[in-house]
């Protein structure tokens, strides 16, 4: 048989597993609809700080004394008195240039993910602690973590309440935000957003895989088709073409959705779209592996179900990356972790694709369908 027709046949085989086309198309856009119609936030994390001072900005009306001796004492504490707190740098601006130039630098930082927020001390925040009046304190937070905005507030209380001991000050600051970078704005389908780097991944994985994971093993008459011409490298060739094909249309379905349903991306969406495709293929690759494997169908859905399980487990969204000690290269060898990194950076940070996830995303994909070349190509049939 010719790989077209190989190709026609996996369509057709396709096109009368009704389950599966179920599971392919109308679950991720119910599940889509549902999270498009709701609101909410997102998660939290712990802060590392930039701070940047303006404290030494000549000052006028109130303030003629032009003093500076506070805000030293307050970037000391954060630096080394503090128990939820790190700071990355200092920026001090004594001149409107410099303050400018030092917004940029923290907005890079905050935008490459190396701090998660950044303080600036006024012009007269010395000044205001020395007349006894009510200091301000700025702060810009990475918006993409939104439930941080509450989180901070509390975190703040911890410097300021040893910067108070340390100037002998009784009074509260006012803490002053003046916008969220990266943040979905408040009129945007927040909840839709903020999942989308945790759901879409788990959703086009799970279904790809479920296509795939019984492509090979399920079907009876490739045993037979051995005796004929047609080589086992061009059968997986003509599953991989046909639902890669399939994954595709469920990617643009789900990309559609997620924009009539309010999809916000500082990012490019042809970028998006890409991370969709990679997402999937990622899926049809090891679906192929578990059905070249499997002894029996039981066992592939077995395999599949445990397969999906630790690869949620290992995301890195349900159990932060960090925390996995020894096991971190567990969450680098499934698709999940990388996929969920890439749907943040390009729609809730504007920035363009990560090389490393982008390769190690392909590196995956190439890896699981080596694996399942080499393991149908070995793997005995009965006639």
């Amino acid at each position: 048989m010719t790989l077209s027709g190989l190709i026609q046949k996996e369509f057709n085989r396709i096109r009368s597993d009704r389950r599966t086309l179920i599971l392919l198309f109308v679950i991720p856009m119910i599940l889509i609809v549902i999270f498009g119609l709701t609101t909410g936030v997102g998660p939290t994390k712990f802060f590392t700080a930039a701070i940047i001072s303006q404290d030494e900005m000549p000052t006028y009306e109130n303030f003629p004394s032009n003093s500076s001796e506070y805000d030293e004492v307050f970037i000391s504490i954060i630096k080394y008195n503090t128990t939820t707190w790190d700071l990355y740098r200092s920026f001090n601006a004594t001149n409107s240039e410099e303050y400018n130039h030092a917004i940029n630098r923290c907005l890079t930082l905050l935008k490459n993910d190396l701090i998660d927020v950044f303080i600036v001390l006024p012009q007269n925040f010395s000044e205001s602690i020395a007349n006894n009046s009510n200091p301000v304190l700025i702060y810009y937070i990475d918006g993409s973590d939104r439930t941080a905005v509450s989180a901070i507030e509390v975190s703040l209380q911890e410097p300021i309440s040893l910067f108070r001991v340390a100037t002998g000050m009784l009074e509260n600051f006012t803490i002053m935000v003046p916008h969220l970078e990266f943040g979905v704005p408040s009129w945007e389908s927040q909840l839709l957003n903020y999942s989308l780097s945790l759901i879409l991944p788990i959703i086009i994985v799970g279904t790809t895989m479920n296509l795939t994971s019984l492509s090979i093993v399920a079907e009876g008459p490739l045993p037979r088709m051995l005796i004929t011409p047609t080589s086992k490298r061009d059968i997986l060739f003509s599953k991989l073409i046909a639902n890669t094909v399939i994954m595709i249309l469920q990617s643009t379905e789900i990309f559609v959705m997620t924009a009539f349903f309010g999809l916000y991306s500082l990012g490019s969406l042809f970028s998006f779209y890409l991370i969709l495709l990679m997402i999937g293929l990622s899926g049809v690759a090891i679906g192929l592996f578990i059905s070249a494997i499997s002894p029996t169908e039981q066992g592939a859905n077995q395999m599949y179900l445990m397969m999906f399980i630790v690869m949620i487990i290992f995301s890195g969204t349900l159990l932060p990356a960090e925390s996995l000690g020894g096991a971190r290269f567990l969450a680098d060898l499934f698709p999940l972790s990388h996929a969920s990194i890439l749907i943040t950076d390009v729609t809730l940070r504007g920035l363009s694709l990560n090389l490393e996830h982008v390769l190690s995303l392909l590196l995956i994909s190439m890896i699981f369908l080596f694996a399942a070349y080499v393991s149908y190509k070995f793997k005995k049939l009965e006639v």
